[in-house]
């Protein structure tokens, strides 16, 4: 019986050693299973723009219209126009400021001595174009071209020839056309002072050229 009782004891002190963590273990593992899980974090908010979507239509329903991009309608300013009566005038140019350079020549002679132009009387009608009889001489700019003698005693000699805007209205006499021809042979066309009066022998021409020998 001795032996008995001792075995008896001996499993139920074991029983109890065993249950003691057996029962901290599923105390532990029961609290774990009624503690709620925490709820999941929420998604951050996308930053892209939402964007609309339209319901596709059925088929076979007609396309709703598409508006077409407006141009802008330029607007149309204020037209100004300016009509410019033609001068009947002649031009001349005036003694205080100098003409318009043809495109063969560059400069004027110097204006320092007076020199008469012959011939004129067969240019009349191109002299009639420049000046107006009563009114004051006429200051213009001439070309001095070489030529010949138009007629005369000296017809078909050398002289300097005189044209008014690609006109020819005289010549130099034989004397003035051999002192000045260098400067037209040297120069080609050359350019000129001159004033144009009318008086009892019509119009006539002067001429401002360099004092040469």
């Amino acid at each position: 019986m001795a032996g008995v009782a001792t075995v008896l004891m001996w499993l139920l002190t074991t029983g109890l050693i065993l249950a003691v963590p057996f029962g901290v273990w599923w105390l532990v593992d029961r609290s774990r299973r009624q503690t709620p899980a925490p709820a999941p974090a929420p998604f951050p908010p996308s930053r892209a723009p939402l964007v609309a979507v339209t319901p596709a239509a059925p088929r076979g329903a007609p396309a709703p219209p598409v508006d077409a991009p407006t141009a802008p309608v330029p607007v149309p300013r204020r037209a100004r126009t300016l009509t410019v009566a033609p001068d009947p005038r002649p031009r001349t140019a005036s003694p205080d400021e100098p003409a318009d350079r043809p495109a063969d020549t560059d400069e004027i002679l110097a204006p320092e001595r007076e020199v008469v132009v012959t011939r004129e009387e067969d240019h009349q009608d191109v002299l009639a174009g420049h000046h107006a009889p009563g009114r004051p001489p006429t200051s213009v700019t001439v070309e001095l071209c070489s030529s010949t003698v138009t007629r005369g005693r000296y017809r078909g000699d050398y002289a300097v020839e005189v044209r008014l805007d690609g006109a020819r209205v005289g010549e130099l006499t034989a004397a003035m056309s051999a002192r000045y021809r260098h400067l037209v042979d040297l120069a080609g066309p050359v350019r000129c002072r001159g004033v144009i009066d009318h008086g009892a022998r019509g119009f006539q021409v002067d001429l401002r050229l360099p004092d040469v020998v």
